[in-house]
């Protein structure tokens, strides 16, 4: 590699940005004069300038913190869908995507973060991957974390030849896509267990890396995690593949994130996004499903999770899909419980109880997880009630055998009201009797709420498994009703900027998902339902 071709790292940023989705200008450095006032491409590499600030981006992007990105991206998407928040707004006149109306103002905006932000920093990482092989496996990781949540989204999405095409950019399916990421998870994975057996302390993104300071032995146990959590959402697609990865991810010697020091947040530079959204905007409330469960289990991370409005002495959540006026929206954000989510709380990425979770699924299939079912779905709900401060109630809340969810209450708008029918009886406490279909259901419930607020991750849950029970919409006004209202919205749709920059190859990708574009499509791992 050239290195005379690299002069400032903003330049290498400018070249990887999505408007080509190519590193086609990567012809022109060669004609460009070295600035004396910027810092030389050298030095930048001496002091992982270069790298570490494509990290940080990388970071900064994975989880978007920034408020309008991360609203429209994950708080009017999977945080609804999965139950976790209302919306409390009246966008589109009530016709947007809280009542299925697919809005390009909405569901265009997880795709350009993902590549304007996400590939785009990996790219520059990419490019000095021979000489920073540790750095580029903490970008691999990074990009992974990143790009799973986008295409849970969408499902096919540019993956491999992203950077190769200066024209247009093909689309992978899901199921390649997959593939990938064990590849390069597990590449990574051993790449940083090299290192950290030859350079034991060393810690050489330490200024840059915002989540665990550069410390790659935590960021193994992250990608083991993080490998764990794919290839469970795979079981139904690919199962033997599913138990192949989930066992080695397992058995690694690092092991997985296993308690809360593990846990991986990132701190806010500014203002935590979900509080912006609930608190300024005034846009989110306590969602009906997480309402009916943590009411119905008298579970103690309600008030972790929320807070009561002045003058209010119940736990009411918001119904999705419902119609706001005037007059009801203002009762929905007055009555409606609060996230209790503060300007400078970090922004919570995967936590050691989502481990524990994981392993019990795969102990219940049969895998070498290293425990029983039963201990490792307690185990989960101690470590969750540990990180949350409730340690006192966790033995009574997992002897309990005879609490189930509660139904919604309509003390806010009486048509919100929604009964479970047939009636929802799971409950916590674990019994061997049970047939796996009810043991799973105890399982993902518990994940569920072990894992708020990250709803992009609980919705996928629930296409995955049919867990725990989500309210439907009340209204559902999807295009030629394309999505059903029982089985609830699959997919996000592909970007208008899609179909008017990369018109060949997106049309390419519908035809992967079987010739149509809308919410009621299924994901390739998605075969459950």
């Amino acid at each position: 590699m050239n290195i005379k071709k690299y002069t400032t790292l903003a330049f290498v940023l400018g070249c990887v940005s999505m408007a080509v989705l190519s590193a086609s200008c990567t012809d022109a450095f060669d004609e460009i004069n070295t600035n004396p006032n910027t810092v030389p491409y050298e030095m930048m590499l001496r002091d992982n300038l270069i790298t570490g600030s494509a990290i940080g981006q990388l970071e900064n992007y994975c989880v978007t913190t920034d408020a309008n990105q991360y609203q429209r991206m994950f708080n009017l998407a999977g945080d609804i869908y999965a139950g976790y928040f209302g919306g409390t707004n009246t966008w589109n006149n009530n016709n947007n995507g809280i009542q299925y109306v697919m809005y390009p103002e909405w569901y265009n905006v997880a795709f350009e973060v993902g590549y304007e932000s996400i590939m785009a920093a990996w790219r520059v990482v990419d490019l000095v991957k021979e000489e920073e092989p540790q750095a580029f496996a903490l970008a691999q990781i990074l990009k992974v974390f990143g790009m799973h949540k986008i295409t849970d989204m969408y499902g096919p999405i540019p993956y491999s030849q992203f950077g190769k095409s200066e024209t247009s950019v093909p689309y992978d399916s899901q199921e390649a896509i997959y593939n990938l990421f064990f590849t390069e998870l597990t590449d990574a994975i051993n790449v940083l267990t090299e290192f950290v057996q030859l350079y034991p302390g060393s810690y050489p993104l330490k200024n840059y890396d915002a989540i665990y300071q550069g410390d790659y032995n935590k960021w193994i146990k992250f990608a083991n995690t993080l490998k764990l959590r794919l290839a469970m959402r795979i079981v139904y697609a690919d199962e033997p593949k599913a138990k192949q990865y989930a066992e080695e991810a397992v058995n690694h010697p690092a092991g997985l994130l296993s308690d809360n020091t593990d846990n991986a947040f990132y701190p806010v530079p500014q203002r935590n996004p979900l509080n912006e959204i609930w608190d300024a905007y005034q846009d989110a409330r306590m969602g009906g499903t997480i309402a009916c469960y943590l009411n119905g289990f008298g579970d103690p991370r309600r008030e972790v999770y929320f807070s009561l409005p002045a003058g209010t002495t119940t736990w009411n959540g918001v119904r999705s899909g419902t119609t706001y006026s005037t007059n009801n929206l203002t009762n929905y954000r007055n009555r409606a419980a609060l996230p209790n989510v503060g300007p400078n709380d970090p922004i919570q990425w995967m936590t050691a109880a989502e481990s524990y979770f994981l392993k019990a699924e795969g102990a219940l299939r049969g895998w070498n997880m290293g425990d029983a079912p039963k201990d490792l779905y307690e185990q989960g709900i101690r470590v969750s009630f540990d990180q949350r401060g409730v340690a006192a109630s966790y033995a009574a809340y997992v002897a309990n055998t005879t609490a189930t969810p509660a139904n919604l209450s309509p003390a806010i708008v009486s048509a919100d009201a929604y009964t479970y029918s047939p009636a929802n009886t799971i409950t916590i406490g674990w019994d061997d009797a049970d047939d796996f279909e009810r043991k799973l259901e105890r399982i993902i419930t518990q994940k569920y709420l072990a894992i708020f607020p990250d709803g992009q991750e609980a919705w996928s849950e629930f296409r995955r498994t049919g867990y725990p029970r989500v309210i439907p919409v009340r209204f559902n006004r999807s295009p030629a009703n394309t999505i059903n209202t029982a089985i609830q919205i699959r997919r996000l749709v592909f970007p208008t900027t899609e179909y008017d920059k990369n018109n060949a190859e997106v049309l390419k990708a519908v035809e992967l998902i079987g010739g149509a574009d809308h919410g009621g499509i299924n994901l390739w791992w998605d075969k459950k339902n």
